[in-house]
């Protein structure tokens, strides 16, 4: 009985890899939507994948050194085609969920999409394919549809250095730019058009800066005759402080150890005598620069009664490698700020219980 399991089982194998490979180029055409010409419209909507797409490997491209992505971890999407003379061309989305070009340290998940141009013959033949753009956090695409309608202008933007999304500064791309021809016998033409230049995206030129006044709103007023830790609890609605609101009056070089867009800032209170105005804070940084363990700093921001920033100090370091209690916290938190505001002539009875 085993015997016959094994034997019926051997067979079915080949059988199922038959079938899979006899899949026809008109069911693979199926697939895609008809199209008059190649533009950005024709590659289809991003995440519209091909169900079993492994049906199709024959008429696909395999990933080799132009592809940045493991074969695991492709994934094909819907697109066009579009009836020529001689050939047929065929337009679609390459979508990698672990794209490797070196930047996966700068995201969480690092995918991409390749934009790819194939041309078949009348049976499915492949007669040559490009990769004409990609994609992603560190790329954009700009197409543009020749008048002929045999093929396509593409303005790629790679951007430089990829550490800047995680900071308040400007994006600088260099900007390639390729068109890509359709000759009568369906072989694709690349040719560069430009040379290569810098394109600079001022990120925070769009948003709008908070004055002091505004800032303010964000901290609660200390109302009690005395300082301790508490003074470190929460505003009332528990916003987050939006940083890149504050740099005109906060620069962002207050943390050297995490990335400034990957730090939570937390107002709590604030206090004020004639002279400045204290404002206490709770930084969290959950992914450093170095190391894996995340930590949070209380500070306190000194300004000058004018909105003029003065200093920060910081008053507590926590990590996960801290073994000290809660209480034992509160109570090296309040000896610290105690003893700051003895340096400097604070509100009457404020330092005293």
């Amino acid at each position: 009985m085993l015997v016959k399991k094994i034997t019926i089982l051997f067979l079915i194998q080949p059988l199922t890899h038959v079938c899979a490979q006899q899949v026809s180029f008109r069911t693979f055409l199926s697939e895609f939507e008809r199209s008059e010409c190649i533009d950005s419209v024709s590659f289809g909507k991003a995440y519209d994948f091909i169900d079993h797409a492994e049906q199709y490997s024959k008429f696909l491209p395999r990933t080799n050194e132009e592809c940045c992505c493991e074969p695991e971890n492709v994934s094909w999407q819907k697109g066009s085609y579009i009836k020529y003379k001689n050939f047929i061309a065929v337009t679609l989305q390459r979508y990698c969920s672990s794209y490797q070009d070196g930047n996966s340290q700068w995201f969480t998940e690092n995918d991409g999409t390749d934009y790819m141009l194939i041309t078949y013959s009348y049976n499915g033949e492949m007669l040559d394919y490009k990769k004409v753009g990609h994609s992603g956090t560190a790329y954009t695409i700009h197409m543009t549809a020749l008048e002929n309608g045999l093929g396509l202008v593409v303005e790629q933007r790679v951007l430089e250095d990829c550490s800047r999304l995680r900071q308040y500064k400007n994006l600088i791309y260099t900007v390639y730019t390729h068109e890509y021809i359709l000759k009568s016998d369906g072989i694709i033409v690349e040719r560069s058009i430009d040379a290569p230049h810098k394109e600079v995206v001022d990120v925070l030129s769009s948003v709008e800066q908070l004055s002091f006044e505004q800032f303010q709103t964000y901290f609660q007023k200390w109302d009690r005759p005395y300082v301790d830790h508490t003074l470190f609890t929460r505003s009332k609605d528990h916003a987050e402080l939006p940083f890149e609101s504050c740099l005109s009056l906060i620069p962002d070089t207050l943390d050297h150890n995490c990335w400034p867009r990957d730090i939570l800032w937390l107002p709590c209170r604030y206090i004020e005598n004639e002279k400045f105005i204290y404002f206490f804070l709770i930084k969290d940084c959950m992914t450093p620069k170095v190391g894996f363990i995340p930590y949070t700093d209380y500070l306190v921001l000194e300004f000058h009664k004018n909105g003029t920033f003065k200093r920060a100090r910081n008053i507590y370091h926590w990590d996960d490698d801290s073994t000290v209690t809660e209480t034992m916290i509160h109570a090296l938190i309040t000896k610290v700020v105690q003893t700051v505001y003895t340096e400097t002539p604070m509100p009457p009875n404020a330092n005293s219980k």
